[in-house]
């Protein structure tokens, strides 16, 4: 089987394939289970939902048949990895286009003496990142914290090392998913020896140590509505006031 996700092909043989899964709330997610006592597990998202019932169908029926207690080999080792080369995407020459257009407009105001609109223009670009930056965090956060809240399962976690990372305690726990796989989740939350561990079965690298999302939720409105949206307001302020002193 070729799997390409995440800038990487991967070559799996069918021996090495334990199972497929679908799911997410829309059957557009797969999950491929290698064999092992510690399986590994590879997620793809697609667009098309008969597209992933239709290729794990075909997996499914070129799978060899095993009996419940037949000793699996460890297939992380069988899998080939090859990093693929990224073209350049579109959108980074539309951030270069955008740098050309700012730059254009702040050399027109210094050459029209427009220094104060200048001043404001040559502002603008970092407080409306500031803007940005907060909503898209804060977007990040209560969504995540969303999805554990209505579509979240508990599981209990194992404590397995300790360490220091920047000056902040770092904990890491073992869990095993849904899907039989053996999962690491690490962060600042933690210290018990055994903790409970919400995550989404559909996503599991969303998530988290406890079942509380409150917090969270809170947290991720107050960037968008107190520092996200007021940043972006003010910065879309700042560009106008530099437009209209270049039109005028």
């Amino acid at each position: 089987m070729l799997l390409e996700a995440d800038g990487v092909r991967r070559r799996i043989p069918v021996a090495a394939i334990e199972r497929v899964d679908v799911h997410g709330a829309k059957g557009r997610r797969l999950t491929v289970v290698l064999t092992g006592d510690e399986p590994a597990a590879y997620h793809l998202r697609c667009r098309s939902a008969p597209a992933v019932h239709e290729f794990a169908q075909a997996v499914r029926g070129a799978l060899p048949v095993r009996d419940a207690d037949e000793r699996r080999q460890d297939g992380t080792g069988l899998v080939a990895e090859e990093l693929l080369e990224r073209a350049t995407p579109n959108r980074v020459r539309l951030w270069w286009g955008l740098g050309g257009a700012y730059v254009l407009v702040l050399v027109l105001l210094l050459v029209k003496g427009a220094a104060f609109p200048g001043i404001l223009w040559a502002v603008a670009p970092a407080v409306l990142s500031v803007g940005g930056l907060g909503v898209l965090g804060g977007w990040r956060v209560l969504r995540e914290a969303w999805v554990l809240r209505t579509r979240g399962i508990t599981v209990e976690g194992e404590l397995q090392r300790i360490f220091w990372f920047e000056d902040v305690k770092q904990y890491t726990y073992a869990y095993v998913d849904s899907h039989g796989v053996r999962r690491e989740l690490t962060g600042a939350n933690g210290g018990d020896e055994r903790v409970e561990i919400r995550y989404e079965p559909a996503a599991p690298e969303t998530a988290q140590v406890g079942r509380r999302t409150t917090g969270s939720l809170v947290f991720g409105a107050v960037l968008i509505l107190l520092l996200g949206v007021p940043s972006l307001l003010v910065g879309v302020a700042l560009s106008l006031v530099g437009l209209v002193a270049l039109g005028t």
